[in-house]
């Protein structure tokens, strides 16, 4: 940097406003004097207020000791004044139940001479409705049986009628079926006539088969008997049997 080079305008400016304010040591001195007085003097302020306050705390312990004592005194008072009237109460309180109880025990007892008086009086009219239900009861059952009994010969005769009905035509299917096992068994007796006489003839003709077999047989057999005789060699008899 060159020995001629220009301050800046602004620099200048600052320079001069320092040079304007600048502090002397004397009015320093006298600064930090003053400062050191007024910490001294709010020390001992401090010292004071400090005292004071130890003193009233002092004050106060001892006040709120009184205070304390008081209070224990007057609590035990009124716990004492507490318990007086709590013990009171509990005696109005049992005169009270007492009371009560011989009020209820009156009360329960007119309840019940009550009760058995209406329970007197519901069982009256109980026996009362009974035998009016008892005898309505037999008047409808009277009706009913009257009733029933009609309905019964109603049936009887409905019930006869069909079974004449009923019998009527069970007789006329009887006689029809019997008409019918009639007709098929002179058909079934027909036709086992019919296959009687069929058999007879086929046996009539197997036998007279047999029969003209045996008669052959015997004609050969007198034949041959009838040969041998007249031949007279029997040799030839004997072979002609065996054949």
């Amino acid at each position: 940097m060159s020995a001629n080079t220009k301050m800046p305008t602004f620099m200048k400016a600052m320079a001069n406003v320092a040079a304007e304010n600048k502090v002397s040591s004397k009015v320093i001195k006298a600064k930090m004097a003053a400062k050191a007085k007024r910490a001294k003097e709010v020390s001992k302020e401090r010292a004071l207020e400090l005292s004071e306050e130890k003193k009233n705390a002092k004050e106060l312990a001892k006040l709120q000791k009184i205070a304390d004592k008081e209070a224990a005194k007057q609590a035990k008072a009124e716990a004492k004044e507490a318990a007086k009237l709590e013990k009171a109460k509990a005696a109005a309180e049992a005169k009270e139940a007492k009371a009560a109880e011989k009020l209820l025990a009156k009360e329960a007892k007119a309840l019940e001479k009550q009760q058995a008086k209406e329970a007197k009086a519901a069982e009256k009219a109980l026996v009362k409705q009974a035998k009016i239900d008892a005898k309505e009861a037999a008047k409808e059952e009277a009706k009913e049986a009257k009733e029933m009994e009609k309905q019964q010969v109603k049936e009887a005769k409905a019930a006869e009628k069909q079974q004449v009905k009923e019998a009527k035509a069970a007789e006329k299917l009887a006689a029809k079926e019997a008409k019918a096992a009639e007709k098929l068994k002179a058909k079934e007796a027909k036709k086992a006539e019919k296959l009687a006489a069929k058999e007879a003839k086929k046996e009539i003709a197997k036998t007279e088969k047999v029969e003209a077999k045996k008669a052959a047989k015997l004609d050969r057999q007198d034949l041959i008997q009838e040969i041998v005789e007249k031949l007279g060699g029997e040799e030839i008899t004997q072979v002609a049997v065996e054949a």
